[in-house]
Order: C-alpha cells, then structure tokens, then sequence
C-alpha cells in the first residue's frame, strides 16, 4: 500500500511538471492590454481587487501585482497594472507550479492546462476591463 502510495505521488509530481513545462514553453506568458485614461484607473484597479478575491502581491516601481489563490488546490491567478503617465499596460496570466519547475501561462487559448484557473481569472478580470473600457481577454 505505501508502495503504491509513493508510486502515485511521483507520477502526480511528474505530470505536474510536465503542465509546468508546458506553461513554460508555451510561447504566451501573458495576455497584455493598454489603456489611455485620465480616471483612477489604479484606485478602480484596487477596488476590484478586494471584491474579487485578489490582495496586493508586490509593488516595484510603477507596476502593481496583484494575486489570487496561493498555489494549492489552484493555480495561482494574476494581474500586473503598470502606469506611465496616463497609460496602463495590464498583464494577466496563471502561474503553475510543478515544484521543480515554474510556468506562467496566459488567461486566453484554448489550452487544457490549468483551463479552470483560467478561464476563472479571464471571466474576472473581463468585468473589470469592461468597467475600464478596455478590451476584454479572448
């Protein structure tokens, strides 16, 4: 039985990795939209945020992260919002996590790795795009 337990976990581990691997190689880290607004594109950005579930990751210099979800059960979810004077650039994407190896892959495609965490981030991350007037995420 703990054989057989061991043997479980190394394939599970294994096919994680190779999702990992996958998100890696993709080619598409992130889906990206740029806005021009004289709004409080950032203080919209925040509100959002805590209605739906993501806390503030990591600021450095004019770029916020924002994240959903720790990584267990659920691939962790985020939003990146950079400012240059009245321009925002948006970064949106997953990140799997394979323990050996690290992937971030992005909300659109129709890709099956990671699609729950995806899709569920893209639908989102669309209301507030829409609330900004910006393109939504394919």
């Amino acid at each position: 039985m703990v054989t057989g337990m061991v043997v479980g976990a190394v394939i599970g581990l294994g096919a994680l990795n190779v999702m990992a691997l996958m998100a890696k190689n993709s080619g598409r880290p992130f889906d990206q939209t740029t806005l021009t607004s004289d709004e409080d594109v950032l203080g919209k950005v925040a509100a959002w945020a805590q209605s739906n579930g993501y806390f503030l990751d990591d600021t450095s210099g004019q770029t916020q992260r924002y994240r959903k979800g720790k990584g267990f059960l659920t691939s962790p979810m985020f939003l990146e919002v950079s400012r240059d004077g009245n321009r925002y650039t948006f970064r949106s994407y997953t990140r799997i996590n394979g323990l050996i190896i690290k992937g971030d892959m992005a909300l659109s495609g129709g890709n099956f790795v990671a699609s729950v965490p995806r899709s569920m981030a893209r639908k989102a991350q669309n209301v507030l795009f829409a609330e900004l007037q910006a393109p939504p995420i394919g």
